[in-house]
This record gives structure tokens, C-alpha cells and sequence, in this order.
């Protein structure tokens, strides 16, 4: 009780005096390790990093790189404290925000972020913070195989801060996945499901393609401690992801989320990424995070609105027609720090 008294004192300190992070203590110890032209067999999963030093810590940087590897098929494991199934089980490319193909993607690098970044043909690094308690090792797989290129870094008994915020010692990193998953006009799907814990949102990536881009009209919305009640985050995808009208702009890449890749042909395809560090989305012991396959509104349900209301069954875009929707084939990808109190 007594050390968790003193680690909320700690940070409404330095929320108070607008500092982002903690101050140094002498037991804390930064770790580092890199591999050069690391062979990896086709199918076969490569470690390649172990630490196990009974000391708690966080991992702070990975960046990738390599020969005929650095594509959509490259899987990441990360073991956390002895488990036997990785915590951390993710796509490279999707874990950094990019949808589809590296071949697709590449044409827009370089580009960077303070978390992400896609440098060069490879080159792909992040700075998130995974937290650990005793030890934890990392692997690579591909289908085909190649060579690899890998830098890691952490601190020991560092604690983990998550923009102005430090979070408890028990933290850890889970991360809900949907693969391909095809949906119908106006179905719901369920991006992360959390109960009996408390914590935060940390990051979302949405990839998705259809007939036409109306399935951008959905609303996201949360149950947040209450399953009664919904919370709603956007009034559509892409105001989710801080653009709008259908990110008719075009590909952007900043802090608070981006925009990896947008093509109408051969499908009306788009993926993007949110980071929640500097708007957090806190829980206390529970939180859902829900899409739909487009909107309706007025109805139950749909989106809140104070415009007229479409047809029975049609979502509303721009000017208030009603476009038709189409089946929606959808990967998503959402970070979340749990923790106890």
C-alpha cells in the first residue's frame, strides 16, 4: 500500500510540474544487443535476444532489418517472464502501423514518428515500452528465410512511462488481434475485450478493404467499467485517426497517429495507427474497444447525430445521402497496458 501511495505521489508530481518521465536510481542498468547478418531458416524460429537476470525492466527500442525477410510474413514473438505462449505474438509490419504488403507500403518511406518508423528497405523501428519482471526473450520467424539484422535496448528496474504518466510496477503489455476478419454492412467487431483489471489504451491499427469506402462512416466507441454504457471515441474511422473526409489528404505520419497506406484500386483499401499517450483512455477494471462495418444513425446502436437521419438501413457520408455498404474484410491490432491497483 505504502509503495503504491509513493508512485502516485510520484506522478501526479510530475504531472504537475509537466516533466515526462522519472528520476534516475542507481539500480537501474541499460541492456543492449544487436545482430549482424543472423541467418534464419525458412519456418524455424530464430531467438534473437535473451535477458534473464531476475531483474525487473523494459524493453525501450527494437529496430529490424535484413534480406528477403523484411516483408508481411515476418512474425515477432516476444516471451515474457518464462511463458510458454509469447504475450507479444505480432506481424512486423502490423505491429508498426502498415496494412498490406511491404512492396505496397515502401513507396511512401522514408518516414518517422516518436514511437515508429519505416527508415529504408527494412530499416523498421519502434520505441514501445514493454515492461518485463524477471526476464524475457525475443524470436523471428519466415516463411522463406533469409538474413537478419536486430538492435535491442532496455533499461533494468526502470518503471514504465507512458507519456505523463508512470505506471505501476505490474504493468504489462497485452496486445488483441483480428486477422483478416471479413464483416458484413453494420456488423460490430470487438478490437479488444478486457476485464477484472484495470489499465490503458495504448495503440490501435485498423487495416481494411472493400467494394467502396463506406465502411469508413463507423463510428469507434468503448464500454468503459460499465457494459451498460458506451463511450463514444469518433464520429467516424478516420476522425478516429485525427484526419477526416475520408483522409482525403493522404498519407500523413505524426505522434498521435498516421496514415500508412490509402489506394481505391484494386480495392478501396486503407491502414492506419492511433497512439493514446497524450489523450489517455484509462479503465479500471474493465473495457471493450468496438468497430462496425459503416453507421447508422438515430437508430439503436448507431452514431449520435444532430443532422436528418438516413434511410432504414443506409449509413450517411458527406452531405447526408446514404451510400450503400459492402462486406469489409478487416485486420486490427490494439496495445493495452494492464495493471492493478
Amino acid at each position: 500500500m505504502q509503495s503504491a501511495l509513493l508512485q502516485i505521489l510520484a506522478t501526479l508530481t510530475l504531472l504537475g510540474c509537466g516533466v515526462r518521465g522519472v528520476d534516475v536510481g542507481q539500480d537501474m542498468r541499460s541492456f543492449s544487443s544487436a545482430i549482424k547478418d543472423g541467418k534464419i531458416g525458412p519456418n524455424t524460429e530464430k531467438v534473437l535476444y535473451e535477458h534473464s537476470t531476475g531483474q525487473p525492466g523494459v524493453i525501450t527500442e527494437q529496430w529490424f532489418t535484413g534480406i528477403n525477410v523484411m516483408d508481411e510474413r515476418m512474425r515477432i514473438r516476444i516471451y515474457i517472464d518464462g511463458e510458454a505462449e509469447a504475450s507479444l505474438d505480432f506481424m512486423l509490419l502490423l505491429a508498426h502501423g502498415i496494412g498490406f504488403t511491404e512492396t505496397l507500403e515502401k513507396q511512401y518511406t522514408p518516414w518517422g514518428t516518436r514511437r515508429l518508423a519505416h527508415t529504408a528497405d527494412g530499416g523498421i523501428y519502434n520505441t514501445y515500452s514493454i515492461p518485463f519482471s524477471k526476464s524475457f526473450h525475443v524470436t523471428a520467424t519466415h516463411p522463406v528465410g533469409g538474413y537478419f539484422f536486430y538492435i535491442i535496448r532496455g533499461v533494468e528496474n526502470m518503471p514504465v512511462v507512458v507519456g505523463d504518466l508512470v505506471l505501476p510496477a505490474n504493468t504489462r503489455l497485452r496486445l488483441f488481434k483480428n486477422e483478416d476478419v471479413k464483416l458484413s454492412p453494420l456488423e460490430f467487431i470487438t478490437l479488444a475485450n478486457v476485464s477484472d483489471t484495470a489499465g490503458m489504451l495504448f495503440q490501435v491499427t485498423l487495416a481494411a478493404n472493400s467494394s467502396d469506402f463506406n465502411y469508413l462512416e463507423a463510428c469507434f466507441r468503448a464500454r468503459i467499467d460499465d457494459a451498460a454504457n458506451i463511450t463514444w471515441l469518433s464520429s467516424g474511422t478516420e476522425d478516429f485517426f485525427l484526419s477526416a473526409y475520408y483522409f482525403n489528404r493522404g498519407i500523413y505520419h505524426l505522434d498521435n497517429s498516421g496514415l500508412t497506406y490509402i489506394s481505391s484500386s484494386p480495392a478501396n483499401a486503407m491502414s492506419a495507427y492511433k497512439f493514446f499517450e497524450n489523450d489517455p483512455l484509462l479503465f479500471t477494471k474493465s473495457f471493450e474497444l468496438i468497430w462496425r462495418c459503416g453507421e447508422t444513425i438515430n437508430a439503436n446502436s448507431g452514431c449520435p447525430n444532430d443532422w436528418p437521419p438516413p434511410g432504414p438501413s443506409e449509413s450517411v457520408n458527406q452531405g447526408g445521402s446514404s451510400p450503400k455498404l459492402a462486406d469489409t474484410v478487416v485486420t486490427t491490432y490494439t496495445w493495452v497496458y494492464e495493471y492493478s491497483f
